[in-house]
């Protein structure tokens, strides 16, 4: 064992409450903890250091006022969860309930003794022992409440969305492509409950196949259905069917491996060449199309049901020209449903606007430009993703 681990393990020894963030992962898991699922483990905290006043009062031999032992008892269990907050959520600031600790301490030490019969005396240490027992008892049981409840809940569900984030890590990298006269940018950012957001892009000769699907739920089960679509779609390629028969062919197979309220909707773009799209929309907010040409944006909207959620949906698909400079944006509701403190959404006007203030900039920076925009706009609740691909110049 080194000196720094036994000097760690010492303080856990010694200071065991106030320990609990002394290192990242500790701090970290506190600090996603919702502060009602640590509820239980507080008011542990606070019958454990409310037992001290009956600790201090029995030492002295029952001769403080009833009164000020129940204030001080108050007092310290209610600032000691103020330093262990303070020391999770903002470091800076636990100086001052522990200032305030001392002070009571230093308050409660100037309270005379009162007199006393030795009757009074047998009958205070009586209840001083009463009252540090039963606190004890209530904050082991409160503790043993928080392990086998809260506590193992919260874990089982940041194990569970560990697993998926490393999923989406491993299923949707960030795709760069450059060719075939196309250039596309595409990344997702989960959210903390983990949806199943998937950008994909496929290229074969001249054409380049690229979609954006968004699964329902969260989870390891949108994740595992995440897996399920894109190793769909691209079987599907293989057969080099039609983009409505492409569709139909994958939602024939969803049904049967997924749950049956699970679905994905699904923006797809076929380029054949870089002069002539194919796209098709099913349950997907509209795709953006910015032309260099007119220096404006059209949207393309399609209802259609999502991917698995009716048994024969009919797909059908439009055909869009292209022209060079042009740029495709789809996103996920993710970032169109982003709500403010007005609990207004971002819907896609905003979108278009960041498009059109940077749409001389790199597919990188637009992107950025977009996300930093919905980041200002409102707080994430769900996977934010974005697949931009821009016409080249013959040139390029």
């Amino acid at each position: 064992m080194t000196l720094r681990r036994a000097g760690l393990w010492l303080l856990d020894l010694l200071f065991p409450l106030y320990t609990i963030g002394s290192t990242p992962g500790r701090r970290q898991y506190w600090r996603i903890l919702p502060v009602w699922r640590a509820s239980k483990l507080f008011a542990a905290v606070f019958f454990i250091l409310a037992g001290a006043a009956f600790f201090i009062d029995l030492s002295a031999g029952g001769g403080y006022s009833l009164r000020a032992v129940f204030v001080l008892a108050a007092v310290l269990g209610g600032l000691h969860i103020i330093v262990i907050l303070a020391e999770l959520r903002s470091p800076r600031y636990v100086i001052f309930p522990i200032l305030m600790i001392a002070a009571v301490f230093l308050l409660f030490g100037r309270v005379p003794l009162q007199q006393r019969t030795q009757e009074f005396t047998r009958h205070r240490i009586t209840l001083d022992a009463t009252c540090l027992f039963v606190a004890m008892l209530i904050s082991y049981r409160l503790f043993l409440s928080f392990t086998t409840s809260a506590g193992m809940a919260h874990v089982t569900l940041q194990t569970e969305l560990s697993f998926a984030h490393a999923m989406q890590k491993t299923l949707v990298p960030p795709l760069s492509y450059r060719g075939c006269g196309l250039e596309a940018f595409g990344c997702s950012v989960p959210s903390a409950k983990v949806g199943g957001d998937l950008v994909d892009l496929v290229a074969d000769g001249e054409n380049v196949f690229a979609y954006l699907a968004d699964v329902s739920g969260h989870g390891i089960s949108a994740g595992i259905m995440m897996g399920m679509v894109k190793t769909a779609m691209r079987q599907a390629l293989r057969t080099q069917q039609s983009l409505p028969a492409l569709l139909e062919s994958v939602n024939a197979v969803l049904p049967a491996v997924t749950e049956p309220e699970m679905y994905a909707t699904l923006a797809a773009l076929r380029f054949h060449g870089s002069s002539q799209l194919e796209l098709a929309l099913v349950g997907h907010p509209p795709v953006l199309h910015y032309r260099q040409e007119s220096h404006d944006i059209r949207r393309y909207a399609m209802q259609q049901f999502p991917l698995g959620l009716v048994a024969q949906p009919d797909y059908a698909s439009l055909q869009v020209d292209c022209a060079p400079r042009d740029l495709f944006v789809v996103v996920t509701d993710g970032l169109t449903e982003t709500v403010n403190a007005a609990d207004q959404e971002f819907g896609l006007e905003r979108i278009e606007k960041s498009i059109a203030a940077h749409i001389v900039e790199t597919l990188p920076q637009i992107y950025e430009a977009i996300m930093r925009a919905v980041s200002d706009f409102g707080e994430q609740r769900d996977d934010r993703t974005i697949l931009l691909i821009r016409v080249l110049d013959d040139a390029q």
